[in-house]
């Protein structure tokens, strides 16, 4: 089993506390043992001098060699070694050695406390016996003898045998105290290390966002109350981070959903975001913008320019701007502002793509003048030929004649134009969908049928190729009808004398095809991107002269969109043109 750091250091430290305890405690209690071991021996030994005191009092009525023979008998005995010695230190007898071989003892550190105190002793060892001895020596109460001093003397050998042993059973049972502590230890030090150890793998799994895990807390202690609280807090987290998310999601979804681009930077012009939308404006990718300079991404500067400019004002700055990459210029609306947290100063850039709106505003100023201009040519024709004919009271008739032809043949085409804008307007303003069912080949025969004496009279042949059967669309009848009716009548009027107009209307894959092909005058392709523009003429003289009003393919590229239809040209110069609608069928069936 593979302990932790925490677990091995709790244990390590109070197996080294409980060692150091109890070695403290065995030779503190070695200790008194041996000293109270030492001190009874020498009590018995004092005690045993004080005895022989009073067999010894009168040493002068025995010889040296009965003296020698009682010593050693008393010895013996007692197992002690007794020793009589005289107030100058000379040995009288000794129970273990022949007296007269001994040397004087009057400088023995026993007989010098004896001398001062009654009674000495001392631990050392013995020149005579060649071991280490303790000695007790007690000063004689008799005056009379030659008796100074009685000795008695135990050899340490025996003293160190018993300390041995004791020390052996402290040992032993210092040992045995010292494992069953280390088990104790051990069963404390897990009891720690083991909860602290799941809270560590809970905590990881924490920082990994894996909140759904819990620490056991049915602990009473500081541990539990540990446990709880980290529970509490991954509860909390957990909810915290939710709504994060929540608002992340949120915030990406609305981002990515924009169409305007969105950038942030840092404080020294770093990219740390952008959406989908800036990324298709600048015709990068987000992955090759973060953590790039804006100038790194746009080598106009504009958008390094803006940023300077705003960090240094303090302010918001809103410009016009122009990114380089693009064929045709576009145009954007950018938009600076601090984002201020802190001591950081981070910006968000806002760029909004307004080339479309300004070709809206182009093409509604140009409107307005076309309309302008097409509305003021038949309104002041009108008003001097009116004019002529009533101030001029004499003018001839058929002067007259002729003013009024043109005043009606103005008024016709006033008439047209304004009916061809309203109908324009009508159309860009009508976005609901279409429920009515429409047969597309009825309208285009009937409208083919309408225009045969148009066609006759500018001799061009007018021919329809259509199978037979109902072609069924959701639309409005009358639009379509004037989206034939402008598409033919122009072939017939771009048409040479003898020429030929084919109208071919199929079905495909369940979508109508309604074609229109001529072998007039043709479209150069320089006019093809803005033939269906509003009081657009590829030739305005003669436009006019056929009673034109500018108005007529851009109302049929309306009622086509209106019709979730396509519209396409095909055509070269001097070799006709070929005008091409698809529009969806409805799932009816006649």
């Amino acid at each position: 089993m593979r302990h932790s750091p925490i677990f091995l250091r709790l244990y390590a430290g109070f197996a080294v506390v409980i060692l150091f305890s109890i070695l403290i405690v065995g030779l503190m209690v070695q200790r008194q043992i041996e000293q109270a071991s030492l001190r009874d021996i020498s009590n018995n030994l004092s005690s045993q001098a004080f005895i022989l005191q009073q067999s010894f009092a009168n040493t002068g009525q025995q010889t040296q060699s009965q003296i020698q023979q009682t010593l050693k008998q008393i010895g013996q005995r007692i197992d002690t070694r007794v020793t009589l010695l005289t107030k100058d230190g000379v040995v009288i007898a000794d129970s273990e050695f022949n007296a007269s071989e001994m040397d004087n003892h009057r400088y023995r550190p026993e007989i010098i406390a004896a001398n001062t105190s009654d009674i000495g002793q001392s631990r050392r060892y013995s020149k005579t016996l060649q071991k280490p001895m303790l000695y007790v020596a007690v000063s004689a109460m008799a005056s009379n003898g030659n008796l100074g001093y009685i000795r008695t003397a135990l050899p340490t050998q025996r003293i160190d045998e018993e300390i041995n042993y004791l020390r052996r059973v402290i040992i032993i049972a210092a040992s045995l105290t010292a494992l069953i502590a280390l088990f104790i230890g051990y069963w404390l030090a897990m009891s720690f290390a083991r909860p602290l150890r799941q809270m560590t793998l809970i905590a990881k799994n924490y920082a990994h966002g894996r909140y759904q895990l819990r620490i056991p807390s049915q602990r009473r202690d500081e541990i539990g109350d540990l446990a709880r609280s980290l529970n509490q807090m991954a509860d909390i987290s957990a909810q915290r981070f939710d709504i994060i998310k929540t608002e992340r999601d949120q915030l990406s979804t609305i981002l990515k959903s924009m169409n305007e681009g969105v950038i942030t930077v840092t404080s020294e012009g770093l990219i740390t975001h952008v959406n989908a939308a800036a990324c298709r404006m600048l015709r990068t990718s987000g992955e090759r913008c973060l953590g790039q300079a804006l100038t790194d991404i746009d080598g106009s500067d504009n958008l390094d320019h803006a940023f300077r400019q705003c960090q240094q004002q303090q302010t918001s700055v809103e410009r016009t701007i122009q990114l380089d990459g693009y064929t045709f210029s576009r145009h954007y609306r950018l938009h600076v502002t601090l984002l201020k947290q802190s001591h950081r100063a981070d910006a968000i850039l806002v760029l909004q793509d307004i080339t479309a709106v300004q070709r809206i505003d182009k093409m509604r100023a140009d409107f307005v003048a076309n309309a302008s201009h097409e509305l003021k040519t038949p309104i002041t024709a009108i008003r001097g030929f009116a004019e002529t004919l009533i101030e001029d009271d004499t003018i001839d008739r058929a002067i007259q004649q002729r003013f009024m032809r043109k005043i009606h043949g103005q008024s016709i085409r006033l008439s047209a134009l304004v009916s061809d804008l309203l109908a324009l307007s009508r159309l860009e303003s009508n976005d609901e969908a279409y429920n009515t069912q429409v047969d597309l080949q009825q309208v285009v025969q009937r409208v083919c049928a309408n225009l045969q004496a148009v066609a006759q009279t500018q001799q061009v042949t007018l021919e329809l190729q259509t199978k037979d059967g109902p072609m069924m669309l959701l639309g409005d009848d009358n639009a379509l009808g004037q989206m034939a009716t402008n598409l033919i009548d122009n072939a017939i009027k771009y048409t040479a004398a003898k020429g030929t107009v084919t109208v071919a209307l199929t079905v495909t894959e369940g979508v109508a095809v309604l074609a229109v092909k001529d072998n007039g005058l043709g479209i150069d392709e320089s006019d093809q991107e803005r033939i269906f523009e509003r009081f657009y003429r590829v030739d305005k003289a003669r436009s006019q002269s056929l009673g034109g009003t500018g108005l007529g393919l851009a109302i049929v590229k309306h009622i086509v969109q209106s019709h979730k239809g396509l519209l396409q040209l095909n055509s070269k110069l001097n070799q006709g043109s070929t005008f091409t609608i698809k529009i969806p069928l409805s799932t009816y069936t006649s």
